[in-house]
């Protein structure tokens, strides 16, 4: 019997095993989407933040001017919500 015994707990271990691998491997492709998804956000409150910020010494008034257009046809972008990590459509 005591061999049957070694045997059972022996599938037993194994099989915890796989299924703590397998978990890690859920948790690890999780944090992956979610820092996917964080990278892909859109804040339009950075990009006219830093419209605003102070001009650079080489650049005119009518280049700062362009670039605030340009930032502000971007910002028109829809940004992209997800809850529990799935994307809401609506």
């Amino acid at each position: 019997m005591r061999l049957v015994d070694n045997l059972r707990k022996a599938e037993k271990k194994g099989a915890t095993a796989i299924r703590r691998g397998v978990e890690r491997a859920r948790e690890e492709w999780a944090d992956v989407e979610r820092r996917l998804r964080q990278q892909m956000r859109i804040y339009p409150q950075k990009s006219r933040a830093m419209a605003a910020a102070a001009p650079h010494a080489g650049t005119s008034a009518i280049d700062l001017n362009e670039t605030a257009e340009q930032e502000t046809n971007t910002a028109v972008e829809k940004p992209i919500i997800s809850v529990h990590a799935h994307d809401v459509k609506d």
